[in-house]
């Protein structure tokens, strides 16, 4: 089972590293503040950073039903709450690109603070973890 725990635990990281490399690659793009590139990121969003939210709280579901002992482990419970917030973050950011005009200065706010707020906590997540 320590093969499968280590897979697990790799699969994790990868995702984490995929998830937080895409966000910042797309506030990198946003900061040039340039209409064109919005089917990048829609690009960017739906092929790397969806399946990567979608496989983070999976593999570390995984790995708690693994290892049991993480349950016990009051710190994990924050970093999960944070974690469910960059995902909330991360689909609601999304949802204003596919589905609201960005045109408009206010909903275009809206994205940008959420692009914002997911990076953050992706980012106080990687810096919650290394420190533990």
């Amino acid at each position: 089972m320590d093969l499968y725990y280590l897979l697990l635990k790799i699969t994790h990281l990868i995702g984490m590293a995929s998830w937080f490399g895409v966000a910042l690659a797309i506030s990198i793009i946003l900061s040039k503040k340039d209409k064109n590139d919005y089917e990048l990121i829609l690009d960017l969003s739906t092929k790397v950073e969806m399946p990567a939210s979608f496989f983070m709280p999976l593999t570390g579901g995984l790995m708690m039903i693994e290892n049991t002992d993480l349950i016990t482990m009051s710190w994990l419970h924050l970093k999960i709450l944070i974690s469910l917030l960059a995902v909330l973050f991360t689909h609601l950011s999304r949802s204003h690109l596919i589905h609201s005009d960005l045109n408009n200065t206010n909903i275009y706010n809206k994205f940008i603070f959420y692009r914002n707020m997911s990076l953050f906590t992706i980012l106080s997540i990687i810096i919650f973890v290394g420190y533990k």
